[in-house]
């Protein structure tokens, strides 16, 4: 009953008023969601594409949702050149906090998928710069450092992804011709590029701080030792926000919590060192502050912030942990103190 009831809600499917621009795009869009949520990316990419098109410049925030939903289906499709280039324009356009929180997820979605783990990394360090207080980025800051910790492979690109990466990084902020484009997914997302020309110095310093080479020079140890020290510090979190959560929500807390502890006990740290670890990486979390990062809805213009370099995030977050000494871990056994 319940599915039929849906499909009579489907408004957007049946045919439209082509007089109302409104309507029209208003259920191209919706038929792009569908179309992606049943995961038919061609479809939905086709719908999102027409959607752009007719979208005015005023409507920027629809704009950039829209530009978001092509480039996920373009990751979908595995055309991650089109995929970045879309996700360049995005971040290279962003005027508050917001809109940089969604740039970088977008970034370190299709990083993964290239298996470009030293961007990946940095873009997420950006991201939890933005957010100190989530624990489901501090969880997956973890995941990342341990791949890269137990499988030295991942520290080489294949040949495709080091060219789609460095066919697409010299357009971040040069590329004044996207309309050229064969793909019709960018075929208006030149018309952003007069607003980086608006754009004040300090914003552009903040969108350029990620640089690759910041986050290749990580020993065993120290790889080790970030991941441990984040998946404790996101455990930390977690358990604070834990009674204000029920249902799913709480369910899935604690399905994370869980998967912190096996991944600690797999990295072979000790109840003493966890204690230490929790105590360094725990020291500006307060009940307070971590509910008040949980419930906040405030957006910041990025001129009242800055985010830290790669190296200075380490140094913030990992830098403590010198006083730390490795345990006899087959994992890391042959880890360079």
């Amino acid at each position: 009953m319940f599915h039929y009831y849906l499909l009579y809600l489907q408004w957007f499917n049946e045919d439209l008023n082509r007089e109302d621009c409104t309507e029209i795009i208003t259920a191209l869009k919706f038929r792009g969601d569908l179309a992606y949520r049943h995961e038919d990316y061609e479809k939905a990419l086709v719908a999102y594409n027409r959607c752009y098109l007719l979208l005015p410049r005023t409507n920027a925030a629809m704009r950039r949702d829209v530009q978001e939903s092509q480039a996920r289906c373009l990751v979908c499709l595995r055309r991650y050149t089109e995929a970045l280039e879309v996700a360049q324009t995005l971040k290279g356009s962003v005027f508050n906090t917001d809109q940089l929180t969604c740039a970088l997820n977008l970034h370190i979605t299709i990083y993964s998928r290239l298996r470009d783990w030293f961007m990946a990394v940095s873009c997420l360090q950006q991201l939890i710069s933005l957010h100190p207080y989530n624990p489901w980025m501090w969880k997956k800051l973890a995941e990342f450092y341990l791949r890269l910790l137990l499988d030295p492979s991942q520290y080489c690109l294949s040949e495709e992804a080091q060219s789609i990466i460095q066919s697409t990084r010299p357009k971040l902020v040069n590329e004044h011709d996207y309309a050229d484009e064969e793909q019709p997914c960018l075929d208006r997302i030149g018309r952003n590029v007069d607003i980086l020309n608006d754009m004040d110095n300090t914003s552009r310093t903040v969108l350029d701080s990620s640089n690759p080479s910041l986050i290749n020079i990580c020993t065993k140890a120290e790889l080790w030792i970030n991941s441990c020290a984040s998946f404790i510090r996101a455990r930390r979190l977690f358990q604070l926000v834990q009674p204000q959560q029920a249902s799913f929500v709480l369910e899935n807390n604690l399905k994370a919590q869980d998967e912190i502890e096996e991944r600690l006990k797999e990295c072979g740290i000790d109840e003493e060192t966890q204690m230490l670890m929790t105590e360094i990486m725990a020291e500006d979390i307060s009940n307070e502050g971590t509910k008040e990062e949980v419930d906040s809805k405030t957006t910041m213009p990025l001129s009242s912030f800055t985010i830290p370099s790669d190296v200075e995030f380490r140094a913030k977050w990992f830098e403590k942990m010198n006083i730390i000494s490795l345990p006899s871990c087959t994992k890391i056994q042959s880890c360079p103190r």
